[in-house]
């Protein structure tokens, strides 16, 4: 299985003023049309998706929406798991539920998550080095990370991954100047 995370694009700066519940936060201007670039250039590298699940947040939905649109994948589904928490034990309960998740997915040949910081990274260390602190992995906003998830023969064995590639926004600028 191949495991595409992708951290949602820029965004507003958090301002509990216009937003008191940050959840509501949405993309900017610039991070909509710098994504929907990326999106096409993701679409040259990954054809084809089978399923595409995202935090609710708004900034993560409409990342997950450019998607759809700009990359032709399939049409987003929320996933609360993908959801950014507040504390380091909602944290640990957040990757031990991705854990399962992944697990439970493995035979499903390419799926995308759309998420946020300092999450994804930290699955994505979880699922290279078995810890969630031992690799740490700069996911910056609008970047996708794709990790080869290894089937097990063991139902009950955690999943793990290996690294494939990593496409961050700053790449893509370069090559859309060519």
């Amino acid at each position: 299985m191949e495991l595409i995370l992708v951290r949602h694009a820029k965004a507003f700066d958090r301002d509990a003023s216009a937003w008191p519940d940050d959840s509501r936060r949405p993309l900017t201007a610039e991070g909509r049309e710098q994504f929907a670039r990326f999106a096409k250039r993701l679409r040259r590298l990954v054809p084809s998706v089978d399923l595409v699940e995202s935090s609710g947040f708004v900034r993560a939905w409409q990342t997950a929406m450019l998607l759809e649109e700009h990359a032709r994948w399939p049409k987003p589904a929320r996933l609360e798991r993908l959801e950014a928490r507040d504390n380091a034990e909602d944290e640990a309960a957040q990757l031990s539920a991705m854990l399962r998740t992944v697990a439970a997915l493995r035979a499903i040949p390419v799926v995308v998550w759309v998420g946020h910081e300092p999450s994804l990274s930290r699955f994505a260390s979880l699922l290279l080095a078995g810890s969630a602190d031992a690799i740490a992995i700069d996911v910056r906003k609008g970047a996708a990370l794709s990790l080869e998830v290894e089937s097990s023969r063991e139902r009950d064995d955690l999943p793990r991954a290996r690294f494939r590639w990593m496409l961050t926004p700053n790449v893509v600028r370069r090559l859309t100047k060519r």
